[in-house]
C-alpha cells in the first residue's frame, strides 16, 4: 500500500498497471472515475484532475447540472488522488482504482468536498482526544434480466446452505477480488430476501470505511457482470420482498480502549453520542438513506428501523445496540442506511450529531425492548416514539431545519446536496417503483 503521492507513482509506473482510475463519489451517491493513462500519473500526482466544478451538482438520474448553484460549466476544480486508497482491480488487472479529494487552485480544500467533510469530523474527534471505528453491512442481490424484466439468481431463503451454495462462486470471487484490493472479509451469508446476500468486512477508521464502501459497491457489480448478472445495492427491487441495508456498525475510542460499554451497559459518553444521533436523526436520513427508493425499505415490519427509538439486540430500533456472550456492547449499529449514500457525508453526519450530543451532555431516554410497529398509535404517542421520515421529502425538511448537520456539510455542500436531492424528489417522488427500479437498479 502506497504511503505516498511518490510511492503511488513509483508503483504505477513498476508494475504493469495501464491506467489508473482517478475516483470520487458525487452528491447524488454514484461512484464516478477517470482512466489517467500510466504514463501521465507523475504529472497528474503533481497537478491534480481538472474537472468542472459542475461535478458535484449531477443528480443521479440523468447527466445536467441541477439549477440555482454557483457551480456548473464554469470553473475548475482539482481532484487530488489518496495514495493510501489505492487497489487494483482484480477484474481489471492493469487497471487501478485512487480516490481523490477536491482541491481549489491555491490547493486549499474545497468547500464542496464529501471527503473533506468527513475529514473535518474526524479531526474534531481527535481533538477531543477520541477516534472512531466503522464498518458497513453489504447486503445485495444477484438478478437476472431479460427483456429488461428482471428476475431471481435463486429462490432459498435466510441462511439457507442451497442459497449460499448457489451464490459460491461468486461470493468467492467477490470475496477472492475485495481482499486482493486489502479489503478484509468478516463473513458472507444468504440473507432473507430471494437472490439477496450479504458480505461483512472488519472496521477501520472512518476514511477507510467510506473508501471500502466504495470498494465493495464496485465489486459486486463488477463481478456480478462477469457473469451475466446484475449484481443490485438498491434499497428495495421488488414491492413485499426484503429491502437491501447497508447497515453501518461503529465504535468510540480513546486510544486502544473501546467506550462502547461500561459492564453491560453502554458507556456514558458512547451514550451521550448516541443520544445525538437520536436527536439528529431525521435530518440525519437524509444523508444516510437519501434516495426516494430508500423509503420504500424503510418500512415498519422489515427490521429497517422505521421508528426512531434505541434499543439493545432490537433490529427494529433504529439505533441498536447488539450485546456481546461474555460482556457489554462493542458496537453501535444505525439500521436507516443504505447503498445510496455518499459514504463519506453519510459518516461526516453521524460523527457531527453524535459529537453535538457529547458537546451537550445529552441523554439517552429508556431503551425500547420491543417492537415499536406492535404498539398501538396510541401508546406510541404516551411513549414519545415517533416514526422517522416516510419519504426523501421529508428527510430532506428535517435536514434543512438541522442547523447542526448543515455547519458538518458546510454551506456550499449543504447547498449543493439539497439541490441534487430535490431534483431527484422531483423526478422519482410519486413514481411508481417498477420505472424507479428501472432507472436505478444499476447505479447503486
Amino acid at each position: 500500500m502506497p504511503e505516498s503521492t511518490q510511492d503511488l507513482v513509483d508503483i504505477v509506473e513498476k508494475s504493469e498497471i495501464r491506467f489508473l482510475r482517478l475516483g470520487w463519489v458525487d452528491n447524488a451517491g454514484v461512484y464516478r472515475v477517470h482512466a489517467i493513462r500510466a504514463t501521465r500519473i507523475a504529472q497528474m500526482v503533481s497537478e491534480g484532475l481538472g474537472l468542472a466544478t459542475g461535478a458535484q451538482a449531477v443528480p443521479v438520474h440523468e447527466d445536467v447540472v441541477a439549477e440555482g448553484l454557483p457551480i456548473g460549466p464554469v470553473g475548475q476544480v482539482w481532484l487530488v488522488p489518496d495514495a493510501e486508497s489505492f487497489r487494483v482491480l482484480p477484474w481489471e488487472p492493469e487497471h487501478g482504482a485512487v480516490m481523490g479529494s477536491f482541491v481549489s487552485q491555491d490547493g486549499s480544500p474545497w468547500p464542496y468536498c464529501p471527503r473533506g467533510a468527513l475529514q473535518r469530523q474526524v479531526d474534531r474527534l481527535s481533538d477531543l482526544g477520541l477516534g472512531m471505528q466503522a464498518a458497513f453491512e453489504h447486503e445485495f442481490m444477484l438478478l437476472r434480466e431479460n427483456d429488461g424484466v428482471l428476475s431471481h439468481f435463486e429462490t432459498s431463503h435466510y441462511a439457507s446452505t442451497h442459497g449460499l451454495d448457489a451464490g459460491g462462486p461468486l461470493l468467492d470471487e467477490m470475496t477472492r477480488g475485495l481482499e486482493e484490493q486489502g479489503v478484509a472479509v468478516e463473513s458472507m451469508l444468504k440473507e432473507a430476501g430471494l437472490s439477496q446476500f450479504e458480505i461483512v468486512t472488519e472496521h477501520g477508521s472512518p476514511l477507510l470505511a467510506a473508501d471500502q464502501f466504495v470498494a465493495v459497491r464496485e465489486t459486486i457489480s463488477a463481478v456480478a457482470m462477469r457473469h451475466q448478472l446484475i449484481g443490485t445495492c438498491l434499497p428495495l427491487v421488488f414491492e413485499e420482498e426484503a429491502g437491501n441495508g447497508w447497515h453501518l456498525h461503529f465504535s468510540l475510542f480513546q486510544g486502544s480502549k473501546n467506550l462502547t460499554s461500561e459492564g453491560p451497559v453502554l458507556g456514558e459518553l458512547s451514550a451521550s453520542f448516541l443520544a445525538g444521533l437520536l436527536e439528529h436523526l431525521p435530518g440525519l436520513c437524509a444523508l444516510t438513506a437519501p434516495s426516494t427508493n430508500s423509503y420504500r425499505r424503510i418500512r415498519p415490519g422489515a427490521w429497517a428501523g422505521a421508528y426512531r427509538v434505541w434499543g439493545y439486540d432490537n433490529k427494529e430500533a433504529a439505533l441498536r445496540v447488539p450485546s456481546s456472550r461474555r460482556g457489554g456492547p462493542t458496537n453501535v449499529e444505525l439500521k436507516v442506511a443504505d447503498a445510496s449514500a455518499n459514504p463519506y457525508l453519510a459518516l461526516a453526519a453521524v460523527i457531527g450529531a453524535g459529537l453535538d450530543g457529547v458537546e451537550r451532555g445529552l441523554t439517552l431516554p429508556d431503551p425500547v425492548a420491543e417492537d415499536a410497529g406492535s404498539l398501538t398509535e396510541e401508546e406510541r404517542v404516551q411513549r414519545g416514539i415517533e416514526s422517522l421520515p416516510a419519504l426523501l421529502s421529508e428527510a430532506l425538511s428535517s435536514l434543512r431545519s438541522d442547523d447542526v448537520l448543515l455547519r458538518v456539510l458546510g454551506p456550499e455542500l449543504s447547498l449543493a446536496y439539497l439541490k441534487v436531492k430535490e431534483n431527484e424528489v422531483s423526478h422519482f417522488e410519486g413514481g411508481g417503483l417498477e420505472d424507479e427500479v428501472r432507472e436505478l437498479v444499476t447505479a447503486y
